[in-house]
């Protein structure tokens, strides 16, 4: 059953006023502060045939209307329907210019900034450094007994491993030489499956700079437990007294944990472009309260991360929308200037 035009204005300021005010909205409030003309009996019935089209409903008899999933879901294609200019807007600004330092601190920076201009957990991927080809190789002796070695990637992103091994400053340099010359443009995933093979003899260099090389090569192709994504804001769920603080907790351990989390991910299925979860409409067990904007971010036209916000569902969802979309916009611009930037 469609709705007329008139409907659909007290559809979407029900929500509106809902998302503002957290207190159900009634008849005299819609005209208050719409513009439509019609008596207060009027709409009274065009709220009832809204709770009959679940949109909304009451919490109390005498009370006035609260949204369902519903109709927050008629509230958020309505933004996509006439706020496109988001895609383009100026007067939002919280991503930082394009920094000279690696990858992991520009996440860190912008989901801290997220969290602060919205009220939700934000959580962004980061890209596999192991699928990212190598720019540099550099070794440090840390301690006597000790080398660090980092490996930079071309898209800006280190990752840093630190192993017991007693080099000489003239072994170190010469050993970074032959690093940067034979693995720089290759990934960590290619060296993982091409470098060694069973007919590979390692006896054969024993106690050379070979054998060194070697060790280091192994110690970079293996698994450094570097984090995979970054959280930020859990407190602004905490301090929320509308949450229930047992879902929210079961819900963390979700996020917190690497492995419940990509599966967490992964039963949002491909997004191509922003997405709105609301309530009952997550695929995933105990979102109801939840309200989750998605943003994938890219490479030139390959997909490597996401952006996650996730808030209770009285929130304002025009600003969250918007955010979202343009945080995933803003890495994609940064990384392929960083891709680019690397193959000159």
């Amino acid at each position: 059953m469609d709705l007329n035009e008139r409907q659909k204005k007290v559809l979407f300021c029900v929500v509106n006023e809902y998302i503002k005010n957290k207190k159900p909205v009634s008849s005299e409030q819609i005209i208050e502060n719409t513009n439509i003309s019609h008596s207060s009996a009027t709409v009274r019935n065009d709220l009832r045939k809204l709770e009959y089209l679940d949109y909304v409903k009451h919490i109390h008899t005498s009370s006035g209307r609260i949204p369902t999933d519903k109709g927050y879901r008629f509230y958020v294609n309505s933004i996509f329907e006439i706020s496109q200019e988001m895609k383009t807007s100026k007067d939002v600004e919280i991503f930082p210019s394009y920094p000279q330092g690696n990858f992991d601190q520009v996440i860190s920076r912008v989901s801290t900034l997220l969290v602060r201009t919205l009220p939700v957990i934000a959580i962004i991927t980061k890209p596999v450094s192991d699928k990212t080809k190598i720019k540099s190789v550099r070794i440090h002796r840390t301690f006597e007994d000790y080398i660090t070695i980092v490996l930079s990637t071309e898209l800006g992103m280190v990752k840093t491993q630190t192993i017991p091994k007693h080099l000489s400053e003239e072994g170190a340099r010469e050993i970074e030489r032959f690093l940067n010359s034979a693995i720089v443009g290759r990934t960590i995933d290619e060296l993982r499956k091409t470098i060694f093979d069973s007919d590979f003899d390692q006896n054969r260099w024993h106690g050379t700079n070979v054998e060194n090389t070697i060790e280091i090569i192994k110690s970079l192709i293996e698994d450094s437990g570097e984090e995979k994504y970054t959280i930020r804001g859990i407190e602004n769920l905490i301090d929320d007294d509308a949450v229930d603080q047992k879902v929210l907790r079961r819900l963390l351990r979700v996020l917190e944990t690497p492995d419940k989390f990509y599966g967490f991910l992964k039963d949002f299925g491909e997004i191509e472009d922003i997405r709105v979860f609301v309530g009952s409409e997550h695929p995933q067990a105990e979102m109801e309260s939840f309200v989750s904007f998605i943003a994938p971010y890219k490479v030139i036209n390959e997909q490597i991360g996401y952006v996650i916000s996730i808030g209770t569902k009285v929130i304002d969802y025009q600003k969250a929308i918007k955010l979202t979309w343009y945080v995933g916009n803003r890495l994609t611009e940064l990384l392929t200037f960083l891709s680019r930037i690397s193959e000159k």
